[in-house]
């Protein structure tokens, strides 16, 4: 198949899309529009006019670049898009990088392996410990678990 490659930012209703085809967590518009806002780079992926895969970067454009939102739509997935995502993500910082640049980024359950490809380490590890997450409100989190100080 061919596709587009396109350096811009997902629009509201593609970004809601690509988000239900993997059944992830919805927002509001207005919380997306403020979310997409924050973003130093984009790409994302057409077929035949339709949004089928999409990454962004955020962070501070210097030290600090977190890798987001790497989704492919499950009907096109094992065919090399999400390798294109993160190798445009991975070509932008690259512009702006210093020596100790930090690169994050959070992957679903199983999916580290496509990661280390692009020399991303699992953590906890001994020089680095571990990754350690907070998700307010979440849905996988069980409320009677969860200390909001």
């Amino acid at each position: 198949m061919q596709y587009k490659i396109e350096l811009r930012l997902a629009t509201v209703a593609e970004y809601t899309h690509l988000r239900t085809t993997v059944e992830w967590p919805a927002f509001e518009q207005s919380i997306i529009e403020s979310a997409l806002a924050g973003t130093l780079f984009s790409v994302c992926i057409m077929h035949d006019y339709t949004i089928v895969g999409m990454g962004r970067v955020i962070g501070d454009n210097a030290i600090y670049f977190h890798i987001q939102d790497v989704i492919v739509d499950p009907a096109y997935q094992l065919q090399g898009i999400g390798r294109i995502i993160v190798e445009r993500c991975m070509e932008y910082i690259a512009k702006f990088s210093v020596k100790h640049t930090n690169i994050g980024l959070m992957c679903s359950k199983n999916r580290e392996p496509f990661y280390k490809q692009f020399g991303f380490i699992e953590r906890p590890n001994a020089l680095h410990g571990a990754g350690i997450l907070r998700l307010l409100h979440s849905f996988i989190i069980q409320p009677e678990k969860l200390f909001i100080p």
